[in-house]
């Protein structure tokens, strides 16, 4: 008997660290639940995570409240927040939107149970301005599916993305899981994990571009920065996330705008980039190459502590 698909979303409760923010009434999304009281929220657009809520009511994701959702429905912005699925495309790496059409689009229901979520996004399912047309097949000329495998549990969050070249040519692609993870204060927070790594430092005038990181990763300022994959400890404090991800994704992404980008993004308040950090796992230094009939799949596994 085929999953029967969940009710609409309802306002989030109010959030202890004041960085939830609610998403229009009648957006299409999914509830997932746990016998703990463990939820989250599953856009259908762009198979988003919206919120994250551990056993003990804690909002783990920001989600802006300057999001444009009429532009969103429209397909001419993404959701700001959450867990957006960066692919075919990581950022401006390429001709295509920039990270990417999936977070852009509307994914189709595969598999439904309380707890766990599977959501696809085929060519045929793309809508023909993207994809179809003249210019959309010069972009993209490739034939593809894509699912999202979303599984919830007490404490934790595991995100699975499974791509398949269904075409007969060669496809090549770049991909993250770009989440928005919510502190307290950014100022009072820092990342473990990446001590002695080489990371690309991407902000405006890096210099070195290349260094080394000497201990924790802190914030006191824009920080825009591609490591080799690490296992990473987010605390702000009063609780812990430790984020792992599959040997298939090779780069750790950690990204917060600070004061002077934050106050240039039309979609953020001037003051959220004090209430998240971005850690992604990623793989966008090499392509993955993908010949007909072939699979990959990459995964980031979140523990709440």
């Amino acid at each position: 008997m085929p999953h029967t698909p969940p009710p609409p979303a309802t306002t989030p409760a109010a959030n202890p660290t004041a960085t939830a923010a609610a998403w229009p009434a009648n957006w299409p999304v999914y509830h997932l639940r746990t016998p703990q009281g463990d939820t989250a929220v599953v856009s259908q657009h762009g198979a988003q995570v919206l919120s994250w809520r551990t056993a003990d009511g804690k909002e783990r994701l920001f989600l802006s409240p300057a999001i444009p959702w009429q532009d969103v429905a429209r397909q001419r912005c993404a959701i700001r927040g959450g867990i957006p699925v960066c692919w075919p495309q990581f950022n401006r790496r390429g001709p295509l939107p920039k990270h990417g059409f999936a977070r852009l689009l509307p994914w189709a229901l595969q598999a439904y149970n309380t707890h766990s979520l599977c959501l696809r996004l085929r060519q045929t399912d793309v809508p023909p301005a993207w994809l179809h047309d003249a210019q959309g097949r010069a972009l993209w000329p490739h034939a593809f599916e894509t699912t999202l495998h979303i599984q919830l549990a007490h404490n934790a969050l595991t995100l699975q993305l499974h791509v398949r070249n269904t075409g007969q040519a060669a496809l090549s692609f770049t991909t993250a899981f770009h989440g928005y993870w919510a502190v307290a204060d950014i100022a009072r927070s820092h990342i473990q994990g990446a001590h002695g790594l080489r990371y690309w430092d991407a902000t405006p005038n890096a210099t070195p571009s290349h260094p080394v990181q000497y201990g924790p990763v802190r914030f006191a300022g824009e920080v825009d920065r591609v490591y080799p994959a690490f296992a990473a400890t987010l605390a702000d404090g009063a609780s812990t996330l430790r984020l792992r991800q599959s040997p298939h994704m090779g780069q750790t992404v950690v990204w917060n705008p600070g004061a002077r980008l934050c106050a240039q993004l039309a979609d953020l308040q001037a003051n959220s980039y004090q209430h998240f950090v971005c850690i992604e796992a990623a793989q966008i230094d090499t392509p993955v190459l993908l010949p007909p009939g072939a699979s990959w799949q990459g995964w980031q596994a979140v523990q709440a502590g």
